[in-house]
């Protein structure tokens, strides 16, 4: 049998399979592939099996054309079944069932055991199409785009010329190749080619292939290429030239265990110990970042124990996580109004061009600082407390007035709540006489330390301690980029009181 041949023949059912198996094909070249994929199926499930148990399935089968299946029938589909797939059917002449001799290779056969496989699940749903709203599939887009062609340029040993764009880079480019084989792996289809000039081989991800176009300038495969071989110490797709595999131990506690066992991370795994309480296994693999990511999907559960340089990374990477979460910090931006979110700009702008200049709140906030503010609030995550003389109307009416403008984030509260309530101000004071003690009050009780805060305001209204705290704003064009990369700085930096 031709690798090749098996291979692409394989992933065309594979393809149609699954997101279509509601759909019928009428070729009979598609009918005879079918029947030999169950006729390898239905032996490899129930065998060892007589003719006459494998005639009866055959008439409960969808696939069952009111024809029954004659023994000349059989014996070309058999005959089939080996050329295709490998797989030899024999009789045991004292028993008159048949078997797949070489059954106990099937798991080298990856590609065999995935077709066999689809067959069955396919067959199922046929079988049972009141079900078809109640069996979910994952949809493998990729697939349906360029994976025909690179299959006959493969086929055919064909260059293409693709136009690829990254996920990295804004500019797509054209690149030519020899396609060597695929792999698809979590939805996505992924090429692994050399270049005419190059015979490194890289990886391409099918869904970033703008389009492709086949060539008449064939090549020769390398005679050494061993796909099996080549992807045996990765982990995932991507093969490394500065990591290297090793062997790495892992600690699974709890139920993780039970889950590895039923399904292996990769096919080098071993369990090398097993307790009441956990088990550790061990895989000989390149720690690449698929590696860490697979890690930590498998959540507390996991622990690696070794090598120390796997392990430290792992450590490391669990930190970075544990300080881009940091958010129990609280981090607070006290917030003014006029000549900080509502600037004398905006006004006039909106005066010049007949537009009303407020709402039922007040003045309208400047779209620009209200996206330098969203910008400050998406680098930090910090939360928003007004200290405006707007606050005087009310928590109430401040959340109903965020909500309406819809601003970012949410509003915790408003200063000088606490502060007012015990010393009410008298006719004559200004709202604004006591903003930094207000600050200072509303932090005292509400934030635990260590918090982090940022105020911003057009007055200087402040205590002394707050200055480094402090930005103030330029009325006229309130919030700039400036300021809000500042304030990013001030409230992941470190600065706390």
């Amino acid at each position: 049998m031709q690798w090749e041949k098996f291979l692409l023949c394989a992933i065309f059912w594979h393809i149609l399979l699954l997101p279509l198996y509601q759909k019928k094909t009428n070729t009979m070249a598609s009918n005879l592939f079918k029947r030999y994929i169950w006729l390898a199926d239905t032996i490899h499930r129930y065998g060892p099996i007589t003719l006459a148990e494998i005639r009866a399935r055959w008439q409960h089968s969808t696939l069952y054309d009111g024809r029954p299946l004659a023994r000349r029938t059989f014996c070309t589909h058999r005959d089939a079944v080996e050329e295709l797939f490998d797989l030899s059917i024999v009789c045991d002449e004292r028993t008159n069932r048949y078997s797949i001799a070489n059954s106990e290779d099937l798991n080298s056969h990856n590609i065999t055991n995935w077709l066999l496989d689809s067959f069955a699940v396919g067959q199922s749903l046929r079988e049972a199409r009141t079900l078809h709203n109640r069996v979910l599939v994952e949809e493998v887009p990729s697939a349906r785009g360029h994976l025909p062609e690179l299959l006959d340029a493969m086929r055919e040993n064909r260059q293409v010329v693709i136009t690829y764009q990254p996920f990295t880079g804004d500019e797509a480019f054209d690149l030519r190749l020899r396609p060597l084989f695929v792999k698809l792996r979590d939805r996505r289809w992924y090429l692994y080619a050399d270049k005419p000039d190059n015979a490194k081989i890289k990886l391409y991800a099918l869904d970033r292939m703008v389009k492709i176009r086949v060539t008449d300038d064939r090549f020769t495969p390398p005679e050494e290429l061993d796909p099996a071989g080549y992807l045996a110490g990765a982990f995932g797709v991507a093969v490394y030239d500065d990591i290297r595999p090793c062997t790495i131990r892992v600690r699974v506690a709890g139920d993780g265990a039970k889950y590895l066992r039923t399904l292996p991370l990769h096919a080098s795994q071993q369990e090398v110990e097993t307790h009441d309480e956990y088990a550790i296994f061990e895989f000989h693999v390149a720690p690449t970042p698929e590696f860490y990511q697979a890690m930590l999907n498998c959540h507390c559960n996991f622990e690696v124990l070794s090598p120390g340089h796997v392990r430290e990374e792992m450590r490391r990477i669990i930190g970075d996580l544990g300080a881009l979460y940091a958010h129990n910090v609280p981090k607070v931006i006290f917030l003014d109004f006029d000549g900080v979110m509502n600037t004398e700009r905006y006004i006039a702008e909106r005066r010049r061009n007949g537009l009303p200049v407020s709402d039922r709140y007040g003045y309208l906030f400047d779209p620009e600082t209200v996206n330098n503010l969203r910008r400050i609030i998406d680098a930090t995550g910090a939360e928003v407390v007004i200290s405006s003389s707007w606050r005087l109307e009310g928590k109430e009416r401040m959340e109903a007035m965020w909500h309406e403008r819809a601003l970012p984030e949410q509003l915790i509260g408003v200063t000088g709540q606490s502060l007012h309530a015990n010393f009410p101000m008298s006719a004559g004071e200004t709202a604004g006489a006591a903003k930094g003690e207000e600050i200072r009050s509303w932090l005292k009780e509400y934030a635990s330390k260590p918090y982090r805060y940022v105020i911003f305001d057009d007055e200087a209204d402040i205590r002394p301690e707050q200055r480094p705290h402090f930005i103030q704003t330029d009325p006229r064009i309130g919030i700039t980029r400036t300021d809000a990369e500042r304030a990013i700085q001030i409230l992941n930096g470190g600065n706390h009181d």
